[in-house]
């Protein structure tokens, strides 16, 4: 009888991680259902042409650190996405550098450069520097308020608060054509020197 005990309850011992291995994939089955569409919208108004490897990576992410993902996971994804699409420019920054260093070739234009020149909004959007045109098309397209929009960009809803109306400001200057030559700072430029 003693030769039977440990054979049974060693099947026992190992039902509870199947058990776990299929809730986990079930949860992150029910995120993905529940925020697909938006992350992937999210990930096309910012570049249609990853879009897809964007969301791909986006999610593999979530699966990766799928404890960590907060009860209201959207914000939480948007971050990740926003993350994955600045390293891929970064990467593809390094690249086109490279590029130029290593032969001179001509570039294919970037998605911002392709994008309807003739709007008023979108020339007033592209002198704008990137952190200000991530928040308004954050809030805008995105439809996040300022508690998401802090949990995207890493900081406090009263500072994303603050930098969305700077934001505002300074795309209402642009469009009435009342901005300054110089480029636009923006809120991280800003800071106090360490004396005061």
């Amino acid at each position: 009888m003693d030769d039977t005990t440990p054979a049974a309850e060693a099947p026992a011992a190992e039902a509870p991680p199947a058990d776990a291995q299929a809730a986990r994939e079930e949860r992150f089955v029910a995120l993905f259902q529940a925020t697909k569409k938006a992350v992937r919208a999210y990930a096309w108004r910012r570049a249609p042409e990853t879009a897809d490897d964007i969301v791909a990576e986006t999610f593999t992410l979530a699966w990766q650190h799928l404890d960590e993902v907060p009860s209201e996971p959207l914000p939480w994804l948007f971050s990740v996405a926003r993350n994955v699409l600045l390293n891929g420019r970064r990467g593809e920054r390094r690249r086109q550098e490279r590029e130029l260093r290593c032969a001179p070739a001509a570039v294919a234009p970037s998605f911002t450069d392709a994008v309807d020149a003739g709007s008023d909004v979108c020339a007033a959007l592209q002198r704008l520097p990137e952190p200000d045109r991530e928040i308004l098309l954050l809030a805008a397209w995105e439809g996040l308020g300022h508690k998401e929009l802090a949990t995207v960009v890493g900081c406090s809803p009263a500072a994303a608060g603050v930098r969305l109306y700077r934001a505002r400001r300074r795309l209402k200057a642009a469009l009435d054509g009342t901005e300054t030559d110089a480029p636009l700072a923006t809120d991280t430029e800003r800071r106090l020197p360490d004396e005061c």
